[in-house]
């Protein structure tokens, strides 16, 4: 079968690869420009919502579309992460020509950022696992039996999170916390600036540049998390993280000591207005689903109003008495 350039030159570096995965993660992590020149692949966990952010403001973008298909988000702002709320396309869908000319012309920006994956692992396990967000649902299961019930939680804890990482290790992990090095594709995509997250205000100068933009890129403020429990790292609990990315470490240039330390143990507590700003952003996403969900049912009821009434006409014509 006959694949486009872009993933049949993928697939020449990682012969290994399914060809479907390798189009999905273009299609949902790759950002082209042919008009200024650059290709953004992006790593989840590394600045990606940032940067998402940053490109609808660079491109006038339209407001957000809400609740797209796919992607079940607990804050509306998420929803930059829908492929149809970036104003740029992937690499997927250009003309075979134009994906060799962005690969492959000197003049182009092809970057990825990536991030410390001691702190990625981190803030995987705050974001999504720790307060079960809906897509992680599996994990609760797998680790506790069930999602979480009424009353009182017992959230998993990171060492716990790594434990169930290695017992998946020859399996499929979500993209929030697969290896750097299996999201962006370095050995295929001839990237001239590998940024780290620790300092993107070094990326965002370089791309601005790039783009002879006039002034200063201000780096958009991403949602973070209000609740940031302490993952708790001991130099065992270090190790097991680096076997588990040691390519990453390796690859991207990451000192293996460089676990955080000096955590803090303290129970966790959120100010009074982020508390309300949690509270009423989760009450309107709720509201909206009931919304969502009370315009599904008027379209089946009346859907089913209509199809009844055919069969009972069908009926009536069936059993009406012939003279």
């Amino acid at each position: 079968m006959a694949y486009s350039y872009i993933i049949s030159r993928i697939l020449d570096n990682y012969p290994h690869l399914d060809p479907k995965h390798v189009e999905t993660m273009l299609f949902h992590g790759s950002f082209a420009s042919l008009d200024d020149r650059f290709v953004y692949q992006q790593v989840l966990k590394a600045a990606c919502t940032t940067m998402k952010i940053l490109f609808r403001e660079l491109y006038d973008s339209e407001p957000l579309k809400l609740f797209a298909r796919f992607h079940r988000e607990t804050h509306r702002d998420m929803f930059v992460h829908a492929r149809e709320n970036i104003p740029l396309p992937p690499l997927t869908a250009l003309a075979e020509k134009d994906q060799r000319d962005l690969l492959e012309a000197p003049d182009v920006l092809r970057f990825t950022i990536v991030r410390n994956p001691y702190t990625r692992i981190v803030s995987a396990w705050r974001d999504k696992v720790y307060l079960c967000e809906p897509s992680v649902e599996d994990v609760y299961a797998a680790v506790r039996g069930a999602a979480p019930a009424m009353g009182r939680k017992h959230p998993i804890e990171f060492a716990e999170f790594v434990s169930y990482l290695e017992s998946r290790i020859t399996e499929a992990w979500d993209p929030h916390w697969q290896r750097q090095v299996d999201l962006a594709f370095p050995k295929a995509l001839a990237f001239t600036h590998v940024g780290k997250t620790e300092d993107l205000d070094a990326t965002i100068g370089i791309l601005r540049r790039h783009l002879k933009h006039p002034q200063a890129i201000k780096v958009p403020h991403a949602n973070e998390g209000v609740i940031k429990p302490a993952a708790h790292y001991s130099e065992d609990l270090a190790q097991r993280v680096h076997a588990l990315y040691e390519e990453d470490f390796t690859l991207f240039g990451y000192d293996p000591g460089s676990w955080p330390r000096n955590q803090e143990d303290r129970p966790p507590t959120v100010s009074d207005e982020c508390f309300t700003d949690e509270v009423l952003e989760r009450n309107v996403v709720i509201a909206r689903l009931y919304s969502e969900g009370d315009s599904l049912r008027q379209k089946y009821d009346a859907a089913y109003r209509f199809s009844l009434a055919r069969v009972k006409n069908e009926l009536r014509r069936l059993i009406r008495p012939r003279g």
